[in-house]
């Protein structure tokens, strides 16, 4: 679906703000701008995230996707709210004036825009709950103009009291997201209406039994213990990707897991269902 490109005025910041955009936590919370807003350099992504039950838009295929995914891994990120808006608008036009920098406008109308970071997170820390600002770009775009308006946003950050940095692609470990990716959408059972809690219980000590003594690739391994069972083709490998993906499974997450060659390293948190 071709993405719908809205000229910024006034009424249309006037409009986003009465619909709640940028406003709300965890699922109720609507990002300021969303994939049909704003074109986008590559694709763009649309994932419904673990935390916090909703679909989030990130305009990346790449960095932010990885970015995200991170966090939706990490056990001390407790919520992600992305395309976070900086209002009031006054105070970054207040800002980007006293710096002496331009303002981001709209290239069509010429009108200044809501700037927004990729990630405004709530972060458990030892100190308590903390607010995060992370805005994603990788090291190639890090341009003099890019940095202008990175500066913006830090002091408007700063001013409110929330930890900004930005991420590039040094910050990210690829293995870790290649194997969130792979379990991601394996977290609930929706849609496997032939698998709930007592099904995976029950065969879930032969399943990590036929792992732990197999020197077979992983998805083999799954086939076989699927005949078994009397399972449907990948039944048993969506188990082992929902038993990692919710921690009762543990794995290595920095080292690549490739079930189509080679065996699996697990091992028990101790948490079964």
């Amino acid at each position: 679906m071709a993405k719908r490109k809205r000229a910024t005025t006034r009424s249309s910041i006037a409009r986003r703000i009465k619909e709640k955009r940028g406003q709300g936590q965890g699922i109720h919370y609507r990002p300021w701008l969303t994939i049909h807003d704003v074109p986008s350099e590559g694709l763009v992504s649309r994932i419904k995230g673990w935390k916090t039950g909703r679909i989030h838009h990130l305009f990346s295929e790449h960095l932010e996707t990885a970015y995200f995914y991170t966090c939706e891994w990490s056990p001390n990120i407790l919520d992600l709210r992305e395309q976070f808006p900086l209002l009031p608008l006054e105070k970054t036009m207040f800002i980007a004036e006293s710096l002496k920098i331009k303002h981001p406008t709209d290239p069509k109308t010429r009108e200044p825009i809501v700037m927004t970071t990729d990630f405004m997170l709530t972060v458990q820390t030892e100190n308590g709950l903390e607010y995060w600002a992370h805005t994603a770009k990788p090291k190639s775009k890090l341009t003099k103009r890019t940095l202008e308006k990175f500066e913006i946003e830090r002091r408007f950050f700063a001013d409110e009291g929330v930890k900004w940095r930005i991420i590039t692609e040094d910050d990210i470990s690829y293995n870790l997201v290649k194997n969130v990716a792979w379990v991601h959408s394996a977290r609930t059972l929706l849609g496997m209406n032939h698998l709930n809690k007592e099904v995976i219980n029950s065969i879930e000590a032969d399943l990590f039994q036929a792992l732990l003594n197999r020197t077979m690739p992983c998805s083999k391994v799954a086939i076989e213990c699927d005949q078994r069972f009397g399972f449907a083709p990948g039944t048993c490998l969506f188990i082992i990707r929902h038993l990692i993906a919710n921690k009762h499974w543990l794995v290595d997450m920095n080292s690549l897991i490739n079930p189509a060659l080679g065996p699996i390293d697990i091992r028990r948190a101790g948490n079964i269902l």
